[in-house]
C-alpha cells in the first residue's frame, strides 16, 4: 500500500475511534488487515464507564477510490475488555492512576483519566515509570 494511502486510511480510522493503527497486510478483494486500539467503554466500578484503548483486529474494505467502504471485526473480544478493566483496577490500586482535577501525588502516577471532546472519561498514559 502506498504511503499516502496508508496515511489516509489511518486518518480515516482515527475519525472512527481507532488509535495506534498498524496495517498488517493487503487481502484479496480490496480488503486490508489492520491491528489497532479502539477506545471502548470499560466498566470498572459503579457509574460512568472509562474509555480505554483495547486491542482489536479488523478488516477494512476500501472502494475503488481508496475510501473506507466497510469495517468488520472492530469490536474487542470480551477477554480484551476484561483485561482492560483489570489493568485500570491495577493502575488505581498501585497509585499509578489519577483523574483530571485530582491532586497528582508523586512520581508513581503514569496514567490519567481525562475528559475528551465528547465528554467521555478516557484513560491516557502520561509518562512511564521505571521501577
Amino acid at each position: 500500500m502506498p504511503r499516502i494511502q496508508e496515511q489516509a486510511l489511518k486518518a480515516e480510522l482515527a475519525k472512527r475511534g481507532f488509535e495506534s493503527v498498524s496495517i498488517k497486510r493487503e487481502l484479496p478483494g480490496g480488503r486490508i488487515q489492520v491491528e489497532a486500539n479502539k477506545l471502548y467503554p470499560v466498566h470498572v466500578e459503579a457509574g460512568e464507564p472509562i474509555y480505554a484503548p483495547v486491542p482489536v483486529s479488523l478488516s477494512v474494505e476500501l472502494d475503488t477510490r481508496g475510501r473506507v467502504k466497510s469495517i468488520t471485526g472492530d469490536t474487542p473480544t470480551p477477554a480484551a475488555v476484561t483485561d482492560a478493566a483489570r489493568y485500570i483496577k491495577t493502575l488505581r490500586d498501585s497509585g499509578q492512576l489519577t483523574s483530571t482535577g485530582e491532586q497528582q501525588s508523586g512520581a508513581g502516577v503514569t496514567h490519567q483519566i481525562e475528559r475528551d471532546e465528547q465528554g467521555r472519561q478516557v484513560l491516557r498514559r502520561k509518562r512511564f515509570s521505571i521501577s
